[in-house]
């Protein structure tokens, strides 16, 4: 599962999604997997080990790099 990151602003409630990052749930083993997909720059594990904090370089397009986790996970499964 791959979800967008939805950042509120204290102040106004505002949301915004994030263009930057996303999270993914994942088996612990696809670490890996995903940091090596071009576009990713940092994965980070919270609170759980299959849920990650997935950072996208904001020169690529987020959506493509959502596919490409999708398929890197399918593929290495």
């Amino acid at each position: 599962i791959i979800e967008d990151v939805v950042n509120t602003d204290p102040r106004t409630g505002i949301e915004t999604i994030s263009q930057t990052s996303i999270n993914v749930w994942a088996d612990e083993r696809m670490k890996e997997v995903i940091q090596k997909v071009d576009g990713v720059t940092n994965v980070y594990n919270f609170p759980t080990p299959t849920l990650f904090h997935v950072y996208i370089d904001a020169r690529y397009d987020k959506e493509y790099v959502k596919r490409d986790i999708e398929a890197a996970i399918l593929c290495a499964e």
